[in-house]
C-alpha cells in the first residue's frame, strides 16, 4: 500500500505513530461513556483530518483528541468534521468561525471585521439552517430569522468543534436543516492550573485571557475571562473611517459527583460584543455599498446549563434531568436616523433523557442503545425599544426516540424519530437514519445517512415590528429532505486517510423576503423547491511523527426554486494545511491556505434599489502561525493573517482585512496535581 503513494518515505514507513482516534459527542441523542477505539478502517477522512498531531507537546497543552463521552468517529454514519482545542491553539484561532473556513461543506460569510455579523452555512443551506450548540445549549436567536452570529464566539476555552453535515432535525429539532455545529468547552479536569495569555498586533489590537481550571471525576471546574479590543479598519470600500470593536467573554463549566452514580454538571457563559458598523448609503460604480457612519451595536449572549445524571443497573441505564437557557440581547444605534432599537429573545428548555444500554455477555461484539427524550421548550421575544409591540412567546413539547446498534466492531446503525407538538404553529415529525460499515479484510469504510429537517419561522419573522418590516404570522415551516453516502479508505496503515462523500438535499417552503409598496419588506414562503448537491473530499497524511498534512475540497451546486445559484455559496472551495512540531516538541509551525471560488451575490442599484447580480472574486487566504516554549510554561507565539494581502469581499459592499501580524506570550503554571487521573487525559 505504501509503495502506491509517491510521498511515502522510508522514514514514514518505519514510524509506528498513527493519526489519533476521534470521539464525537453530538452525533447521537445521548453520548455514552466511551474511549476512542484504535483505528482500523478508520473514521472519515475529514474527522481524522482535523485530529491534532501533538502540536503543543511541552507547551502545557492537553494532548487528548476528544472526550470520553461520545461515539468513536468510525462508528458514525453521518458526515462529520472535528476541530480540536489543540489545533485551535496551534493555529492561534481567536474567533471560532475562522476554524470552520473551507471545512468540507462549510462556508463562512463575514460582513466586515470579525466583530461584525458572521454566519456559517452548511451544504448550501441558509445561515439560519445551521443549528449551533454550546455545551448542549442551542444558541440560535429568535430575535432575527433564527441564525447564530459567530462574531460573539471566541475560541479561547473551546475543547472541540464538531460539524455534523446534513439534516439533523430528528436529533435536534428546528433549524438543523443544513447541519449542526456542536461546540464543547473545557470541563476543567486535570491538575489545578492557571493559564494567562496576552497579545497585540495589527489595527491596534489587544487581546488577553486568564483561566483557572482543575479537578478530577469527583469535582472539577474551569473559569475563564477573555477580552479583545481593536481599532479595526474601514469596512466600507469608500471613505476612511475605521470600524473598531470589543469582545468580552466570561465562561464557567464544572461538575461534582454527589455519589458514585450521581453527578451534577453546569455551565454559564456570557459574551458582550460591541462594535462599530457602517450604513449602506454609499455609491460605487452605481451600486449601493457600505458607507462611513457612526452607527454601532451592542450584542450580549447568555448561555446556561444545569443537569443531573443518575446511572443505575451498573451503568446500563442512565437518567438525565436538564435545564438549558439562552438569551440574546441586541441593541443598535443608527446614526443616520438617530434611532435606537433593542430586542431580546429567550429560549428555555427543560427535559428528561434516558438511555438503556443492552449488552449480552454471550454476544460481546453486539451492543444496543435505546434512548428517549421528553423536552419542553419556551421561546420568548420582546422589543423594549417599541412600547407598542407586545411580548410574544410560543411553546413546544418534543418526544424523541433513538435506537443504535453496534455489531462485531464493523457495523453501526442508528435511527431517530422526533415529534414536535407546537401551540401556535403546526406540529411536525422528523427522522434520521445513519450507518457505518467497515468492509472486512479491506482498508475501506462505507458511511451513509438520510433524514428530514424543519425550520420554524422565528418569532421576529412572525411578529417583529422593525423599521420598514412587515411581519407575517402565517408563515409555514421550511422543510427539507437530504441524504449522503461516502467511501473512506485508510492507508499506510493508519497514517493516511481519504474520504469522498456525495450529498443531495431539497428544500421546500423556503422563507424569503419580498418588497412591498413604500419600500417595505415582508417574509413569505416560496412556492418551488430549492436543491443542493455536491461532493466533499477530505484527507490527512501523517508524514512522520512531527509533520501532518491535510487537504479538503467541496464542489457545491446550490440553486433556488427558479434555477438560479444561491448567493454567497462558492461552487468550489478548498483548504490545504500543514502542522510541524520541532525542537523536541517545544516549537510548532502551522500554515493554512484557504481557497474560496467565485460566488454570486446580490447588489442593489443605488438609484432604484433594484437587485443586481454580481460575482464576488475568488481568493486565497494564507495564514501562518508559529510558537516556541522559551522556558517551562512560557510560550512565545506569533501569526500572520492574509499573508498574500488579498483584497476580497465575502459580502458585497463590505471590505475585509488585509495583511495583519500579531505576537504574544502564553503562560501556564500547574499549581496542584489532581487527586485522581482525570477522564480523557
Amino acid at each position: 500500500m505504501a509503495a502506491s503513494l509517491p510521498f511515502a518515505t522510508r522514514a514514514a514507513a518505519q514510524e509506528t505513530t498513527e493519526l489519533p482516534p476521534i470521539v464525537v459527542e453530538g452525533a447521537t441523542l445521548a453520548a455514552p461513556p466511551a474511549q476512542p477505539k484504535k483505528k482500523t478502517a478508520g473514521s472519515t477522512a475529514e474527522e481524522q483530518s482535523q485530529a491534532e498531531s501533538s502540536p503543543n507537546v511541552g507547551q502545557g497543552e492537553s494532548q487528548t483528541s476528544g472526550s470520553t463521552e461520545g461515539v468513536p468517529a468510525d462508528d458514525v454514519g453521518s458526515a462529520v468534521s472535528v476541530v480540536t482545542g489543540a489545533q485551535l491553539k496551534a493555529q492561534q484561532i481567536r474567533h471560532a468561525a475562522d476554524a470552520l473556513r473551507s471545512l468540507p461543506g462549510v462556508e463562512v460569510s463575514q460582513q466586515g471585521t470579525p466583530n461584525n455579523l458572521t454566519v456559517v452555512r452548511i451544504r448550501g443551506a441558509e445561515s439560519n439552517h445551521t443549528l449551533v450548540l454550546i455545551d448542549g445549549v442551542e444558541v440560535n436567536s429568535t430575535a432575527n430569522d433564527g441564525f447564530f452570529d459567530f462574531s460573539s464566539l471566541d475560541a479561547e476555552e473551546i475543547k472541540q468543534i464538531e460539524v455534523l453535515r446534513g439534516p439533523q432535525s430528528g436529533l435536534y429539532g428546528t433549524g438543523a436543516i443544513g447541519g449542526v455545529i456542536n461546540i464543547i468547552t473545557n470541563e476543567g479536569k486535570g491538575p489545578l492550573t492557571i493559564r494567562a495569555r496576552g497579545e497585540a498586533g495589527a489595527f491596534n489590537t489587544r487581546d488577553g485571557a486568564l483561566q483557572l481550571s482543575g479537578g478530577d471525576d469527583r469535582l472539577h471546574g474551569s473559569i475563564m475571562i477573555q477580552g479583545n479590543q481593536t481599532d479595526g479598519f474601514n469596512i466600507s470600500p469608500i471613505g476612511n473611517e475605521d470600524d473598531g470593536g470589543k469582545l468580552s467573554t466570561f465562561a464557567f463549566r464544572g461538575g461534582v459527583a454527589l455519589l458514585d452514580n450521581l453527578k451534577v454538571d453546569g455551565t454559564l457563559r456570557m459574551s458582550d460584543n460591541r462594535a462599530d458598523r457602517d450604513g449602506f448609503n454609499g455609491v460605487l460604480n452605481g451600486l449601493a455599498v457600505a458607507s462611513d457612519e457612526a452607527s454601532y451595536f451592542d450584542n450580549r449572549l447568555w448561555v446556561g446549563n444545569l443537569q443531573a445524571t443518575l446511572d443505575t443497573f451498573d451503568g446500563h441505564w442512565s437518567h438525565t434531568i436538564r435545564v438549558n437557557w439562552a438569551e440574546t440581547n441586541n441593541f443598535d444605534f443608527d446614526a443616520g436616523t438617530l434611532a435606537q432599537t433593542r430586542n431580546i429573545s429567550d429560549d428555555l428548555k427543560y427535559g428528561y433523557l434516558t438511555t438503556y444500554r443492552l449488552e449480552d455477555p454471550a454476544l460481546p461484539n453486539m451492543r444496543h442503545y435505546f434512548t428517549g427524550l421528553i423536552e419542553r421548550t419556551n421561546e420568548e421575544f420582546e422589543m423594549p425599544s417599541d412600547p407598542t409591540a407586545p411580548d410574544r412567546s410560543r411553546n413546544r413539547t418534543s418526544f424523541v426516540g433513538e435506537v443504535r446498534g453496534e455489531y462485531f466492531n464493523a457495523l453501526s446503525l442508528s435511527g431517530t424519530v422526533r415529534r414536535d407538538d407546537n401551540d401556535i404553529i403546526e406540529d411536525f415529525t422528523t427522522w434520521q437514519t445513519a450507518g457505518s460499515l467497515k468492509l472486512p479484510g479491506t482498508p475501506f469504510r462505507l458511511h451513509s445517512s438520510a433524514g428530514t429537517g424543519v425550520k420554524y419561522a422565528s418569532l421576529s419573522e412572525q411578529f417583529g415590528t422593525f423599521a420598514s418590516f412587515v411581519p407575517n404570522p402565517n408563515l409555514k415551516p421550511e422543510t427539507a429532505f437530504g441524504w449522503d453516502g461516502g467511501l473512506e479508505t485508510t492507508l499506510l496503515p493508519g497514517r493516511a486517510t481519504l474520504d469522498v462523500t456525495y450529498f443531495n438535499s431539497t428544500l421546500t417552503d423556503e422563507i424569503d423576503f419580498r418588497t412591498l409598496p413604500g419600500f417595505f419588506f415582508q417574509p413569505f414562503n416560496r412556492d418551488g423547491e430549492s436543491t443542493r448537491r455536491g461532493i466533499e473530499v477530505g484527507g490527512r497524511y501523517l508524514v512522520f511523527k512531527d509533520l501532518t498534512l491535510g487537504a479538503s475540497y467541496t464542489y457545491l451546486d446550490a440553486k433556488d426554486d427558479t434555477g438560479q445559484r444561491e448567493i454567497r455559496r462558492p461552487p468550489h472551495a478548498g483548504r490545504l494545511d500543514a502542522s510541524y512540531t520541532f525542537g523536541g516538541g517545544r516549537g510548532n509551525f502551522n500554515v493554512a491556505a484557504i481557497y474560496n471560488g467565485v460566488m454570486p451575490d446580490n447588489a442593489f442599484d443605488a438609484a432604484t434599489f433594484d437587485p443586481v447580480h454580481v460575482d464576488l472574486a475568488s481568493y486565497w487566504l494564507v495564514n501562518l502561525a508559529a510558537s516556541y516554549e522559551v522556558s517551562p510554561g512560557v510560550v512565545a507565539y506569533g501569526r500572520v493573517q492574509n499573508a498574500l494581502d488579498e483584497h476580497y469581499q465575502e459580502v458585497f459592499g463590505y471590505e475585509t482585512a488585509g495583511l495583519a501580524a500579531y505576537a504574544g506570550l502564553r503562560f501556564t503554571s500547574e499549581m496542584l496535581a489532581s487527586a485522581a487521573k482525570p477522564t480523557g487525559k
